[in-house]
């Protein structure tokens, strides 16, 4: 039989064992908590990185590739009647009756192209090749200035949309002239129709100003731009290439240059002058000599971001 002693020295081992046992407890639940609150601020930690990480790729993303939109056009040119306009004399009518068969002509031989979809690379060249019955026109086209109408440009190209057209509107006059370009990308040659969408406009903004105050803008010899009509967003496949340094609204987008081995075809085209400069002619600003674009080819595309 154990005697009192012995007793109270087994409750005061077995007091130690039970606050021994409640140390390792609270031990134990310390150390979940702490670790709970670890995880959660690796978690907090992990969200903070991966969020910075996504808005860094977005921004690199946003810096590389634009969306561009190519809305259809579904505006086509209209007959007017002749008879609205005889009080305004004989040469008018002519105007309006050689309108009228333009548009005839729109109907029977438009082309459209296929509207590219998708974002489209902000930055990088691309090397076209214009061969026409008077000799190769190379150009080098920069996206960083116009991605959206550059790409179509380049798609166009690809598409054959370019191949076994005219240019149809060169512009000769006395030395001085505020516009000296030779126009092509109509596939009727009446320069009232387009690849069946819009591009909207990219405006230059380093563009020199004119001098003589009239608010133009300097396009200089050897420069690619779209044409377009007086309404915004309104170009589709028609450029012009700059032989001599024009003015013109800073509204028509520029796309790039002319090599020195295309100026000088264009200057041989240019030379050759026009058909008539009467705007009441039928041939006003028509080349003297047919200048036929036979194929558009792109070559090198430097500098695009990676996919």
């Amino acid at each position: 039989m154990s005697t009192n002693q012995e007793r109270r020295a087994e409750a005061r081992q077995r007091l130690r064992e039970q606050m021994e046992a409640q140390a390792r407890r609270e031990k134990q639940l310390k150390i979940a908590a702490a670790a709970v609150v670890v995880v959660v601020l690796l978690g907090i930690v992990g969200f903070v990185v991966w969020n910075k990480a996504e808005e860094a790729r977005a921004e690199e993303y946003a810096a590389n590739w634009i969306t561009c939109e190519y809305p259809e056009d579904t505006a086509a040119p209209e007959k007017i009647d002749p008879a609205e306009y005889e009080d305004q004399g004989p040469e008018v009518v002519a105007e309006v009756e050689r309108f009228n068969e333009q548009v005839d002509e729109v109907g029977e031989s438009k082309r459209d192209g296929e509207a590219l979809t998708g974002d489209q690379p902000r930055r990088g060249t691309a090397e076209i090749t214009i061969t026409t019955n008077s000799g190769e026109i190379p150009l080098r086209l920069d996206r960083e200035g116009a991605p959206c109408n550059v790409a179509s440009f380049v798609s166009l190209s690809e598409q054959g949309f370019f191949n076994d057209t005219e240019c149809h509107r060169l512009t000769v006059a006395e030395e001085g002239a505020a516009l000296s370009v030779l126009q092509c990308g109509d596939p009727t040659g009446t320069g009232l129709s387009g690849p069946g969408y819009t591009v909207v406009d990219e405006p230059p903004t380093d563009l020199a100003v004119a001098d003589d105050g009239s608010g133009m803008s300097v396009y200089p010899r050897g420069t690619v731009a779209m044409a377009k009509s007086q309404a915004p967003n309104s170009a589709g496949s028609q450029f012009f290439l700059v032989y001599e340094d024009s003015m013109l609204p800073p509204e028509y987008t520029v796309m790039g240059t002319i090599s020195e081995s295309g100026l000088e075809v264009l200057d041989k085209i240019t030379d050759a002058g026009v058909k008539s400069n009467d705007p009441s002619n039928a041939d006003y600003q028509r080349p003297k000599r047919a200048v036929e674009i036979e194929k558009v080819t792109v070559g090198a595309q430097e500098g695009l971001p990676e996919e």
